[in-house]
């Protein structure tokens, strides 16, 4: 298969669960449509970042080692965090970043995170959003601030990572924790095996 997506974490979740995609990162950009809500965004870009980067395989890509063809499934997700309805997505500079987490401090948000399975010979598309809530406990304006040093906020959505330090952010979560992270495993394996994308999975 290929990950439609540069997130190293995405990456790394496929591979705990024994896939080995090829990844070739998508040119599509982030910005919502003017009245578009956060499940359509998510589900919006996930479709777009799949077809954009399955349209591109032949002329970018060489078949693996030991394979003669290319993979025929693509898939890509979009991750948003939304507070007040309002779409916070990753953070520009520091600023920014200080911004979110001062104001997701002690509060509830949703994380929301769509994929997207695309099949590049028979053109199936299947699309699915989960959503999670999340509290964060009180953070104070200097673990804040000491957060951000370490540079882990600043290519997250809502300015944290849930599977590293910004664990100690987290007080509660309601829903899948594979969502916050940015790929819900448990649907995306799912849908592969309901499309016929899957065979004598797991694997031995």
């Amino acid at each position: 298969m290929i990950l439609a997506s540069g997130s190293p974490r995405r990456l790394e979740l496929l591979e705990r669960i024994g896939l080995v995609p090829i990844v070739l990162r998508s040119g599509v950009p982030e910005a919502p449509n003017r009245g578009e809500t956060p499940r359509d965004y998510t589900r919006r870009l996930a479709c777009e970042k799949a077809e954009e980067v399955a349209a591109r395989v032949d002329d970018e890509l060489e078949p693996e080692p030991g394979f003669d063809a290319l993979p025929d499934w693509v898939i890509a997700a979009d991750t948003v965090v939304v507070f007040d309805d309002e779409v916070l997505e990753k953070p520009a500079d520091g600023a920014q970043a200080y911004d979110m987490l001062t104001r997701l401090s002690g509060r509830w948000h949703t994380v929301v995170t769509s994929f997207c399975w695309h099949g590049r010979h028979d053109a199936v598309t299947r699309v699915r959003t989960v959503q999670a809530d999340v509290c964060f406990r009180e953070l104070d304006d200097d673990f804040i601030r000491r957060y951000i040093q370490t540079r882990e906020p600043m290519d997250k959505a809502g300015g944290y990572g849930i599977q590293r330090v910004g664990a100690t952010l987290v007080r509660e979560i309601r829903g899948s924790y594979f969502c916050v992270v940015g790929l819900p495993v448990c649907e995306v394996v799912e849908e592969l095996v309901r499309l016929g994308g899957l065979r004598d999975y797991p694997f031995l």
